[in-house]
């Protein structure tokens, strides 16, 4: 995961389950509560948008908001051209996918909807 990649890249240490599940303080992300928050309501763009937005302004100021809405639209627009084009995820990135959204609790947000291959696979590895 490139979260835990990047961290070791600087010589930090993160526990990702912490961090996607607002501990982020504590696993050294600060702010992860509203920036989860901004990044899920900026995936659905519905009402919550708004708030989610003031609420990350808030925290980290105005550049770094425009910098998580960078982030998330460039992530959100590699999927997009990935499934675009037809490229298949294989089935064992599925499987490590399935596991790390359980150990990260990811699978609970309102966006996992948008990979039905891993909902499946959790609901298999939880009922297996």
């Amino acid at each position: 995961m490139l979260l835990s990649s990047s961290s070791a890249a600087i010589d930090e240490s993160i526990k990702v389950s912490e961090a996607v599940n607002g501990n982020g303080l504590d696993a050294g992300v600060p702010y992860s509560e509203q920036l989860i928050a901004f990044t899920e309501a900026a995936h659905r763009v519905d009402e919550t948008l708004p708030v989610a937005r003031e609420n990350l302004i808030a925290v980290v100021g105005e550049e770094g908001m425009v910098d998580a809405a960078i982030t998330a639209a460039v992530f959100r627009s590699l999927n997009i051209a990935a499934d675009s084009s037809g490229i298949r995820i294989d089935d064992e990135w599925e499987e490590i996918a399935a596991h790390l959204a359980m150990e990260t609790a990811a699978n609970e947000f309102p966006t996992a909807a948008n990979s039905p291959n891993i909902e499946n696979l959790i609901h298999s590895i939880n009922n297996g």
